[in-house]
């Protein structure tokens, strides 16, 4: 091997532990920088020259950098983003919800049992004025308990239409810049090089889409193509496909706003993950199944209260009439539109023989309390609904339980998947996080390869010097 041949591989080992001294600093000056994937010097030995019967190696040459990505653990990441945000969704609106439905002073629950206590009372004197009001007064209290918990549930409901054009924005935004992103990193590793820092900033952006609804991921030579976890392409190439959202009027009067993608077709019911699916299903699923408990309860408590008026007299004599109504002509009572009927004290039924001081009816009134709902024949002013077959107390304190246990459920899989994603991200630290203590000593190793190579060139100049040296002498 010539003295030419071994400086041009000292010099290629110098190139060579240049770059890895190059790649450590930068992997030290990122070492706190958010979503930085450390990187490592890619070395290849060069093909050795053969000369005669010896093959002697040709060194080495730094061909690029590369960064130590794990894909599976990046997506899983994404998936447990994906639930940890629908779980977070669920419970945010739960929190939100819950209140109106635990035990407190002005709680439907309280407030029924204040109303058969005040039957109880008037049960003493059917005639006392004071004691016909506190009925009234207690039954008002009541329903505006029901429009109460109505009023919250439409309010959230309503909410979450605000939040699924949101979501739906930032979907649009991030599929964006992903798709922006492709063109660059295509072009780098077209002509060999490592995506690096652009694919740090894509993988950060997916993660972030991630949190709003599930997505798959695939890579093309055009770059990464995204899609919903339904199929719904969201970025190919360079291109976007944007979704969009519609408002649509349900059966019940209510407006929800749905997600259609780029063709028209509505997806609303195919998005079931991130923070998108969470609310979807919160306010498709969730709030609908409370309210129609809701509703059931207030159709059937007041059709319960009626009937039993209808079958005693008032005070003046006359036969009972309804207690409650729905505020509406004709219109079914529900949660929302129960009201009373009557303002006049006197318009109690507690007689059940048509006399003034009558209380016999007042037993019909009280059963009420501890007889199943939907057992009994409605009054004209309720819609039939499906029979809940439970106390009023009951089934009350049924809605207080499904309301808990639908937060604490939630709960529980926020506090899981957030206890998952840790884990995962420090397995992944471990291989694309910096370690400073590892890139210190590469350092060490790193500086001691460019000295070494430093001193074959400095060895090899003295010989070229000393080979003129020698040739000028004996031409003299």
């Amino acid at each position: 091997m010539s003295l030419s041949t071994s400086l041009s591989i000292a010099v290629q080992s110098l190139s060579a532990a240049s770059g890895e001294l190059q790649v450590t600093n930068n992997n030290i000056a990122n070492a706190n920088t958010t979503g930085y994937t450390r990187q490592v010097a890619v070395l290849q030995e060069v093909a050795p020259t053969a000369d005669g019967t010896i093959s002697p190696g040709n060194g080495v040459e730094l061909t690029g950098y590369q960064s130590v990505r794990d894909e599976l653990l990046q997506t899983q990441i994404n998936d447990e983003t994906t639930s940890q945000s629908s779980a977070n969704a669920q419970l945010s609106s739960l929190n939100s919800i819950q209140p109106t439905f635990t035990t407190s002073t002005n709680d439907i629950g309280t407030e029924m049992s204040a109303v058969f206590s005040k039957l109880s009372s008037l049960s003493t004197d059917a005639t006392n004025s004071t004691s016909r009001q506190a009925v009234l007064t207690a039954a008002q209290n009541l329903s505006t308990a029901f429009n109460t918990a109505s009023n919250t549930l439409t309010t959230q409901q309503s909410g979450l239409n605000t939040q699924v054009s949101q979501d739906v924005d930032q979907i649009n935004e991030l599929s964006s810049q992903i798709a922006a992103l492709n063109p660059q990193i295509a072009v780098l590793k077209a002509s060999g090089q490592d995506g690096g820092n652009l694919e740090d900033q894509q993988s950060a952006l997916v993660t972030k889409l991630s949190a709003l609804t599930n997505v798959s991921v695939t890579q093309t030579k055009t770059g990464m193509t995204v899609t919903t976890g339904s199929g719904t392409t969201l970025v190919q190439g360079s291109h976007t496909y944007s979704l969009s959202t519609k408002s649509v009027t349900g059966t019940d009067g209510t407006t929800s706003v749905d997600v259609v993608d780029q063709t028209g077709a509505d997806i609303t019911t195919n998005l079931t993950s991130g923070d998108l699916g969470g609310t979807i299903k919160t306010r498709d699923t969730t709030i609908p199944a409370l309210s129609a408990k809701l509703n059931a309860l207030a159709n059937q408590f007041a059709g319960a209260i009626n009937t039993a008026q209808e079958s005693g007299t008032d005070q003046n004599g006359a036969k009972g009439a309804a207690l409650y109504n729905s505020g509406t002509s004709g219109g079914a009572i529900t949660a929302a539109n129960i009201t009373m009927a009557t303002t006049d004290p006197a318009a109690i039924a507690a007689s059940s023989d048509g006399s003034t001081g009558g209380t016999g009816n007042l037993a019909k009134l009280s059963a009420v309390q501890t007889s199943l709902l939907g057992s009994s024949t409605a009054s004209s002013t309720v819609q039939p609904a499906a029979s809940l077959n439970e106390t009023p107390g009951d089934a009350y304190a049924s809605l207080v339980y499904q309301v808990g246990s639908l937060t604490s459920n939630a709960n529980s899989e926020s506090t899981a998947t957030t206890a998952s994603l840790k884990q995962l991200n420090t397995q992944l630290s471990s291989v694309s996080g910096v370690s400073i203590d590892e890139e210190s000593a590469n350092l060490i190793t790193y500086q001691t390869a460019y000295e070494a190579a430093a001193r074959v060139v400095s060895t090899i100049q003295s010989l070229f010097s000393t080979l003129i040296t020698m040739g000028t002498n004996a031409a003299s």
